[in-house]
């Protein structure tokens, strides 16, 4: 009998003279690690991120009211930063030498100028650094208009929160407002002065502003009331006395539904 050998898979099988079977090959046990070719390393790759193609809603904080892409580390950034900021600012413990002009169901509204004592005046400034942050006031160290300085009337929550604060200045004159023709890169028509002469005007809303959850509840139009009836001491100013100094969307929809017209003053 010839013998002989040939490689099967790897395996080498005895074959015994003609018409001899081949011996089966050596079955792998199942889990068995299988052999590696070569020495070349495989490098093993693992999918940090699963996209499916999902989009990704913007979360709205509910204690600071931003608006912000959760997944980005940017606005988390951003978000996180201007968060302590508002929680510092919005607190209020109160002051045994409160000027409260005003009393309601829900808060009270107080009055702050410079002349007060310098804890007061600091928590003014700290509101007033959320404000322009919000309203998207880049250029904050600007003088008031006629260098008057700014006063600031603040609603208090019963929760002890600052909730809205509008900040006003005395001016003189006031112009008619007018939308361009064109609208500008947001898409909006930005209001713009009309070349009729300027009107008189006693009082300047500087910024006017109100937190987020606590909008569509008049808070506005309390604050504006009470500005008016304490702005000058003895007399309520009246509406066509009063200008909005480069108001948002919603604030010139506001001021045209407080005022009862479309070209209501604004001024600078």
């Amino acid at each position: 009998k010839q013998w002989y050998q040939r490689r099967v898979r790897g395996e080498y099988s005895v074959w015994s003279g003609a018409g001899a079977q081949p011996a089966p090959p050596v079955k792998r046990k199942r889990g068995a690690p299988k052999k590696d070719r070569g020495d070349a390393k495989q490098t093993k790759l693992e999918q940090m991120t699963l996209d499916v193609g999902q989009k990704v809603e913007p979360t709205q904080c509910a204690q600071c009211g931003m608006v912000y892409n959760h997944t980005v580390a940017e606005d988390e950034q951003n978000h996180n930063k201007y968060h302590k900021r508002f929680l510092k600012a919005s607190s209020f413990s109160g002051w045994k030498t409160e000027r409260v002009v005003e009393e309601y169901h829900d808060g009270r509204i107080i009055l702050v100028n410079q002349h007060d004592p310098k804890s007061h005046v600091k928590k003014m400034e700290e509101v007033r650094e959320v404000v322009d942050i919000d309203l998207g006031i880049t250029d904050r160290n600007q003088p008031p208009a006629g260098g008057h300085e700014l006063q600031a009337f603040l609603y208090i929550s019963n929760a002890n929160k600052v909730i809205a604060a509008a900040f006003v200045e005395h001016i003189e004159k006031g112009y008619p407002c007018v939308s361009a023709h064109e609208p500008d890169d947001t898409g909006k028509a930005p209001l713009l002065k009309s070349d009729d002469a300027p009107m008189k005007a006693v009082c300047g809303i500087s910024r006017l502003w109100v937190f987020k959850q606590c909008r569509r509840k008049k808070i506005a139009s309390r604050l504006m009331d009470c500005v008016r009836a304490n702005f000058v001491f003895g007399c309520t100013i009246s509406k066509v006395k009063i200008a909005f100094s480069d108001p948002t969307e919603s604030g010139r929809l506001f001021a045209q539904t407080y005022c009862g017209t479309a070209n209501f003053l604004i001024y600078r």
